[in-house]
């Protein structure tokens, strides 16, 4: 009789899979009952992911909407190919490959639904355009298993964010399995991090993080003693705080106006902008 070598599932921060630092592990059962161990993300990881995402934000932000678009289908194309080994219902995967495409559709039009010409009763031309907040820590519903999870991450990138989606451990095959999608669809690194952990230990630490510029809960991820708590920390740096429905229904502008900020410009008639007339 042998020993079976049983997998242990890794984390996923900056475009690798990494363990976490603590040398931490939970054990926990693939979607066929085999047991599996799967990394227990630490305060620390949490932090050193929010790094990488705030390295990885300008450069993601900076590409063309319809670059973001294109690695957006080819996320979809990624999962419609992998549809077969994937941890999930048929209707599941499919769903979530139909979302991805949804929100790739999306990245060249917010900029125009969000945006607008201001009237002005004056010789200057005002107008607002968006630009994204920054960098977001997201925490999916475990329930909405992949197309949660597809669904949390394009909310992000569709407005040029970065960010790190927090999976419970007992989640983290399906994890996983959407981190080798997202490696192999040409998403920068750092992107889109994504950690296996337990939301009563990581929501505290993303709570007094400074360096996070908002914070996006799915209806029912968190409780709401967690929730209250996160909203009087946000308060103390002025930090976004973002609650979403389910992932039943696919966000639109609604939602995408809360992950982003409205920057307002003055400009005279002749094309010169007066002193301090540029508000965000």
């Amino acid at each position: 009789m042998r020993l079976s070598v049983q997998k242990t599932l890794k984390m996923y921060v900056g475009g690798k899979f990494i363990r976490s630092e603590s040398g931490r592990v939970l054990p926990t059962k693939a979607s066929d009952g085999t047991p599996m161990n799967a990394a227990h993300a630490s305060r620390k990881d949490l932090r050193d992911s929010v790094g990488n995402n705030r390295k990885a934000q300008g450069g993601w932000a900076a590409r063309s909407a319809y670059n973001r678009g294109q690695i957006l289908y080819r996320l979809a194309e990624m999962l419609e190919g992998r549809g077969d080994s994937l941890p999930t219902g048929e209707s599941d995967w499919q769903a979530a490959v139909d979302r991805a495409v949804h929100h790739a559709g999306w990245t060249d039009k917010i900029t125009a639904v969000l945006s607008s010409l201001n009237p002005v009763s004056a010789a200057y031309v005002n107008y607002s355009m968006i630009r994204p907040l920054g960098v977001v820590v997201a925490f999916p519903h475990p329930d909405d298993g992949l197309l949660g999870l597809v669904e949390t991450a394009c909310q992000i990138l569709v407005m040029g964010n970065t960010g790190t989606l927090v999976v419970p451990i007992e989640h983290a095959e399906l994890a996983t399995a959407f981190t080798e999608a997202l490696h192999t669809s040409d998403l920068p690194g750092g992107a889109i991090n994504v950690l296996t952990g337990h939301v009563s230990e990581l929501l505290p630490v993303a709570d007094t993080h400074d360096d996070i510029d908002s914070i996006l809960v799915v209806e029912g991820a968190v409780t709401a003693d967690q929730w209250a708590t996160s909203q009087h920390e946000g308060a103390h740096v002025l930090r976004r705080l973002v609650q979403v429905h389910r992932a039943a229904a696919p966000a639109g502008p609604d939602v995408f106006s809360k992950l982003c900020e409205v920057k307002t410009v003055w400009m005279s008639a002749m094309g010169e902008i007066p002193a301090g007339r540029i508000a965000y």
